[in-house]
Parts: structure tokens; sequence; C-alpha cells
């Protein structure tokens, strides 16, 4: 009689051990019988080249360099320095980038020729006073329709800076041909502006404030407001047969770019970068201006360049961004 209570407790312990093991063996099962997460792809070429140019837009990609953002997403590229003067016309399937930076005028003129390319993202939108025409401290000129008959120096005739400023001069109720454009490298034009050589010259940063601080020009035009206020500046792409043929790199290099646009939303960050990778001054790092580093890809954004570009006869066709978007942007 005295040991049956004690039985009786052991097999009340022994059935919820059990029944514990069961249940634990249930879970284990439930969870075993979930679907499988998709995994990230392999980054398939680690030593990527990234074509890039010595401008304020490219700073969060040397953000990534210092931080180690690349070799975090399993990346090794190596920079290769593209020309900044000039209609460039790139061969991303067998030149010397896989992937490349520009102005987004330039990536949608190398469409327009037939360049096989997709989007993998943006890279930076102007903001006030980030880019715009430069006058001398002696010039006479004092609002843009002085313009009219005058030699305006750009990087290129069929960039960036031409698109703008005929923005700029439209709505100044002024037409293209009112002026001319004269081509030279972004280091010469605030010393042509300076020498008379030209009336005015466009400009980027960090040039911008360069030129004023150095040769003491001053702003005659912000051609970033109105119609090209936040105008989107630029972009990355490759060849559609690169993003077939190594998506993992791609997917790869766009979650690089996404993290590290993030990081250059902190200013303090961009002019670390700056003195070394773009080889300006701490001072002008500290003065200039900066625009904005989207941490997404709209196609919406740069369809906006494709539009002016049409209008302004850039283009005899309009290209479709979203067709060109790569997987992966959003």
């Amino acid at each position: 009689m005295l040991n049956r209570p004690m039985e009786s407790v052991r097999d009340s312990v022994l059935r919820r051990r059990t029944l514990l093991a069961g249940m634990g063996a249930f879970a284990l099962s439930a969870c075993s019988s979930k679907p499988a997460q998709p995994t990230t792809p392999a980054v398939e070429q680690p030593g990527i080249r990234l074509g890039v140019l010595q401008v304020t837009d490219t700073a969060p990609l040397f953000v990534a360099q210092r931080e180690g953002i690349f070799e975090k997403h399993g990346l090794q590229p190596k920079f290769v320095t593209m020309e900044l003067t000039g209609d460039q016309r790139i061969d991303l399937e067998h030149g010397v980038a896989d992937v490349t930076f520009d102005s987004w005028v330039t990536i949608f003129l190398n469409v327009a020729d037939g360049a096989d390319w997709v989007v993998l993202g943006e890279a930076y939108q102007a903001g006030p006073r980030s880019t715009g025409l430069l006058v001398s401290p002696s010039s006479r000129l004092r609002s843009v329709n002085d313009l009219a008959g005058k030699r305006i120096g750009v990087n290129n005739l069929r960039g960036l800076g031409v698109l703008l400023t005929n923005s700029v001069l439209a709505t100044n109720g002024m037409k293209p041909s009112d002026v001319q454009y004269v081509e030279m490298p972004f280091d010469k034009i605030a010393d042509s502006v300076r020498k008379g050589e030209v009336s005015a010259g466009w400009l980027v940063e960090p040039y911008l404030t360069r030129a004023q601080l150095d040769v003491g020009c001053v702003l005659l035009a912000d051609t970033a407001v109105g119609a090209t206020a936040d105008f989107p500046q630029s972009g990355y792409a490759c060849a559609r047969s690169f993003a077939r043929k190594y998506p993992g790199t791609v997917r790869a290099f766009q979650r690089v770019l996404a993290e590290a646009q993030s990081r250059a939303l902190d200013r303090s960050t961009v002019e670390a970068v700056l003195p070394d990778y773009v080889q300006v001054s701490k001072s002008v790092a500290q003065l200039m201006n900066l625009g904005t580093y989207p941490t997404t890809t709209l196609a919406i954004r740069p369809q906006r360049v494709v539009d002016l570009m049409y209008t302004q006869q850039f283009l005899k066709s309009r290209i479709n961004v979203e067709e060109r978007m790569a997987a992966g942007t959003t």
C-alpha cells in the first residue's frame, strides 16, 4: 500500500517525459517539412571591373571600398578610371570594364547606338547649386539672357551639361542655337573662363566649388532648378549578357550599392573619402554642395532624363527604362 503512491508519481513523470519527447519530435518534423528558404546566388566573378569617374557621384563606391562593404558581399572589385571628357562610346562586352558608371545622358546615348545594356542602379541626383554655369568675377554677364551669342565651356558636346543648360535657356526663352558650346576637360573650364576663352562654363561638383575658390568664378545660373530640379544625374549599367552570365555577381554589386548609398546619406562619410579618391582638398569637400544618393532604383527617375533627351532631340526615339532594369532593381 505504501509503494503505490510512489509508483504512481514515477509513472506520471514518465508519461509527461514521453509526451514532451513526442511533441519535440513532432516540432522537428514540422520544421523539416517547411519549404527551403531561397539562398543568395553565389558570386561567380568576385574580381568585377568597375568603370568610375572622379566625380562626387561615385563617392559611395569608395565608401564601400574603405569600409569593407564589397568584401562583405563577396566582391573584390578592380576600379578602372574612365574618360571624363567627350562623348564616350563604351564597349562593355569586350572592353576594360564589366560595370560602368556615367551620366544617364551618356548611358542612354550608348543604348540608342545599339549597346544592349541594363540598368543596375542609380548613383546621384543633382541638388541646389551642385551644378551650374560660372562666369569670371569681372564678367559683365548678369543673367542667362546675356549668354546670347556667347561661348560656353562644357566637358561633352552631347552630355549632361548641354542638356541642363539647354533647359535653362528654354526657361528664359532662348534656343540652343543662341549659344556656342565648346568642349574641354572639366579641370580646364574655370581657367578658360578666367582667360576669357569662353564667356561661361558649366561645371559639376567638386569642380564647381574649386573654380569659385581657386579662380574666383561666380555662379551665373543654377542648372538644377525648375524643370531640372532634383535631376537624376548618373547611374550604373552593364551589358545584358554580363547580367545573364553572372547574376550572383550583379546581385552582389546591387547589395553593395544599396548599402553604400545609405552610408553616403551621412555627409561626413562622403567628405571623408573625397580627398583621397576624388582628389579634392578637405576645404572643397566641406564647402561643396551635395546632391542626393538614392538608396533605391526607380525607373521613373532616369526616365525623366530620357524624356528630356527626346524633347531636345538627343534621341530619335524614347527608351523605355523599365525594360532596361536588371533583375534586383526596384
